[in-house]
């Protein structure tokens, strides 16, 4: 169940972010990674699922935008135990803004630091919670998430011109690695810095990122998607040899996609 504990409670109140173990059991974890694996094998089709890429190769990277084709994953990511734990944390009924799956398959690179915040106030938006559902285990030799500590005030670092956190701040952070288990749920808000590192392993560190925003600040996400395909498509959706406009780094903040 993806509820809160009263350690969950002070977590969040003290570092603006919680972790649950053992929120989905057995059986969910299998279908989650069914799910996942079988997205992965879904064809880059324009004007649909968008699916990203890393490096020379073409390493998938990430898929977004499916949940209007997949109920599965829908009805994971709007359960009523998560709605009422994503309540409180918003102080207000939430809506979903996003949602993706990192692959971050052997070789991935990591995610540099950053905060969400910043990339989402173009939406007239403020404040938002994301979601991971860890679908591997997640460790510092595979890249797992790096939170800081008490970081609690709602309020942006200072950023670097790509709009990631500048390099000298990040330096002096407390970065904390949270390594996780397959089930496992973490939740925090758009303040927390975070990165990750690159996946030194030779197995896959999968996990779902679904973010939400509290219902006064609107719902978003088809927006957000359109927005999205129209300044930082999917390569199969891209004119080849074209550029990217400047708008398109708020959706490519820290990532390593190509």
């Amino acid at each position: 169940m993806i509820r809160l504990r009263d350690e969950h409670e002070k977590s969040w109140d003290e570092n603006r972010y919680a972790l649950l173990r053992g929120a989905l059991d057995s059986v969910e974890q299998r279908a989650l990674l069914d799910w996942v694996e079988t997205l992965a094998g879904w064809p880059e089709t324009p004007g649909r699922w968008m699916k990203y890429f890393e490096g020379d190769r073409r390493q998938l990277c990430r898929v977004e935008n499916f949940l209007p084709y997949h109920d599965g994953l829908r009805g994971l990511l709007t359960r009523t135990d998560l709605c009422e734990t994503l309540e409180r944390l918003c102080s207000e009924p939430a809506v979903l803004f996003k949602e993706k799956i990192n692959y971050k398959l052997p070789g991935g690179q990591g995610f540099a630091p950053h905060q969400d915040a910043p990339a989402f106030v173009s939406f007239d938006q403020t404040y938002h919670v994301t979601l991971l559902i860890g679908v591997d285990p997640m460790t510092p030799e595979n890249g797992c998430l790096e939170l800081v500590n008490g970081h609690c005030d709602g309020q942006s670092l200072a950023q670097a011109e790509d709009g990631t956190i500048r390099p000298d701040v990040a330096e002096g952070l407390d970065w904390q690695p949270l390594a996780t288990e397959p089930g496992d749920v973490v939740l925090f808000d758009s303040y927390v810095p975070h990165r990750s590192g690159p996946n030194r392993s030779r197995e896959p560190r999968r996990a779902l990122y679904v973010t939400y925003n509290g219902v006064s600040q609107g719902d978003r996400r088809a927006d957000y998607y359109a927005r999205k395909r129209r300044v930082f498509p999917p390569e199969c959706e891209r004119d080849p040899g074209a550029p990217l406009p400047e708008e398109s780094r708020i959706f490519n903040l820290g990532n390593p996609i190509r």
